[in-house]
């Protein structure tokens, strides 16, 4: 089964930008919308049909930090990559404590942008794998595959069940 596209939004008030981006990253098979303004991008975002997410830190009706705040807030689950043409070291640390992946400069070049998106994008499929690979296993090895009626059997279950965790 072939997975699904990577589904991923650009949210950048110069038009430029948008376009520029959704060209490279289409070419690679990427599935790319844009808008222009912050508070269209959050919607699109708590949407939750993201995987991944460009956004620039500075949009004319509002702040990029607001919108990583309320996706964090959200737990939407789309990675965050920050572009801003106002590069800080600060700016930077604050983006990432408030879930950014990636802290990007603008202007960057295709493959600056490439390997920021390919590196989300890999971390996030590791990271469901690894989720759906725990499941199955709480699966497999749950007590209730585990035939026993025994009281002292009864009494071992509840014990680790006890300290399981």
């Amino acid at each position: 089964m072939e997975p699904e596209p990577i589904r991923i939004l650009v949210v950048d008030d110069e038009p430029v930008i948008c376009d520029g981006c959704r060209l490279i990253l289409s070419d690679r098979c990427f599935d790319v919308d844009s808008c222009n303004s912050g508070k269209t991008g959050l919607e699109m975002l708590l949407a939750g049909e993201y995987d991944l997410a460009l956004l620039d830190m500075k949009l004319p009706d509002m702040n990029g930090m607001e919108i990583l705040e309320h996706v964090k807030k959200d737990n939407v689950g789309t990675y965050i990559i920050v572009m801003t043409g106002y590069s800080s070291v600060k700016n930077a640390v604050d983006a990432m404590k408030l879930g950014a992946f990636e802290y990007i400069a603008k202007p960057f070049t295709d493959d600056e942008l490439l390997i920021s998106v390919q590196r989300a994008v890999e971390t996030k499929r590791l990271k469901e794998e690894n989720l759906a690979l725990r499941h199955q296993l709480s699966e497999r090895y749950d007590f209730g595959n585990i035939i026993g009626e025994n009281p002292e059997i009864i009494k071992i279950f509840d014990a680790i069940r006890k300290v399981a965790s």
